[in-house]
């Protein structure tokens, strides 16, 4: 693993505002994951990775995100394919892309969230059959991160019985369709978009996990990390700027930084003591909890950064006003309701409200 995260963070900074301002996908950030052995981190040593233990992951996805947010998602999207590979039950699969992913040879994304936080209720998004030899998927993947650029994405559909499957599938497969670039509010450059498919049709040799209850139920031990470390590495990123932008502004605004400082140095501590313990039973600690107080810190300095910049904040061209608009995804991204519950009794009880 990449032990100069300084660097890795400063060298994709570079790139951060004009991935933000064309909304092009940033190849260049993309080929610094190669240059700093970024593809290697989740791959175990035995098909020729770093295997990094979750204190390390965490970390190292913190240095990413506080470079460059969109780059951070594109690579988390990965790594969490690439976790489901190596959690999975098919070992052939795993002997056959591992290698390669450490290489950086492939570039894979996750189709999941018709599983997880999108599209609840009524009939399955996702529907799959299964005969022992071919599955067979049919419906919607409502998002999928670097869609129209990967080379393959894991996804998992619902079978009738109710049980669940989890597959790879090459982009170009026959049947799945790319739906154009979603228009968001910010991180555009990672050409986020629907997918659907129509009968594709995928080989029991690129079945990962199923038929099974739930198909999420096994994965690494830093997935439920993941978020809370980029949002970290963002709220890194924006006490930098605050840092740098207070002592030019009034006396009287100067606490109000310093009390963000300190906020972000509590999180920051409290993540990285809570990452050491992944894995451990005994820790007994909340990862709910901790995205939470992510969530509050984000906010926070987002409101903090763009008060700091005053008028020039909101140009386009400035840092401050990509960052804030980035700083609102954690609001969304796999945000169950107990993180989004928790997030909001966090703003209310800042304010003294009552719920």
């Amino acid at each position: 693993m990449a032990h100069d995260y300084r660097e890795l963070t400063t060298r994709l900074a570079e790139f951060a505002q004009h991935a933000d301002v064309s909304g092009e996908w940033p190849g260049e950030s993309i080929d610094l994951l190669g240059e700093f052995g970024c593809w290697r981190w989740m791959i175990p040593a035995e098909y020729d990775g770093d295997g990094c233990r979750p204190s390390e992951l965490v970390a190292g996805y913190e240095a990413l995100s506080r470079g460059c947010m969109s780059t951070a998602l594109i690579f988390t999207q990965h790594d969490a394919a690439v976790d489901l590979i190596v959690t999975g039950s098919n070992d052939g699969l795993k002997r056959r892309l591992c290698p390669a992913l450490a290489a950086g040879e492939q570039l894979l994304t996750v189709g999941l969230s018709q599983l997880t936080t999108s599209h609840q209720g009524g009939d399955p998004v996702m529907r799959a059959t299964w005969d022992g030899r071919v599955a067979r998927f049919n419906g919607l993947m409502p998002w999928v991160t670097s869609a129209t650029e990967a080379d393959a994405v894991v996804t998992g559909g619902v079978l009738p019985d109710g049980q669940q499957i989890a597959v790879y599938v090459p982009t170009d497969a026959a049947g799945l369709r790319v739906d154009p670039a979603m228009e968001l509010a910010a991180l555009q450059a990672t050409m986020t978009a629907a997918v659907h498919c129509e009968d594709v049709s995928v080989a029991a040799s690129d079945v990962i996990r199923g038929p099974v209850p739930r198909v999420l139920a096994i994965r690494g031990t830093v997935r439920p990390m993941v978020v809370s470390a980029t949002g970290l590495g963002l709220a890194g990123a924006m006490v930098s700027s605050i840092e740098e932008t207070a002592p030019r502004r009034s006396p009287e605004l100067r606490p109000f930084a310093e009390a963000l400082v300190d906020q972000y140095k509590a999180v920051h501590r409290d993540l990285h003591g809570a990452a050491d313990l992944l894995g451990d039973p005994a820790s007994g600690g909340s990862t709910a909890e901790i995205r939470a107080a992510v969530n509050d810190l984000v906010m926070r300095l987002a409101i903090g950064l763009m008060t700091f910049a005053k008028g020039s904040g909101y140009l386009k061209s400035h840092p401050a006003q990509r960052m804030a608009r980035e700083a609102l995804f954690f609001l969304v991204w796999s945000a169950p309701d107990a993180v989004q519950v928790r997030t909001l009794q966090k703003i209310f009880a800042a304010r003294g409200g009552q719920v």
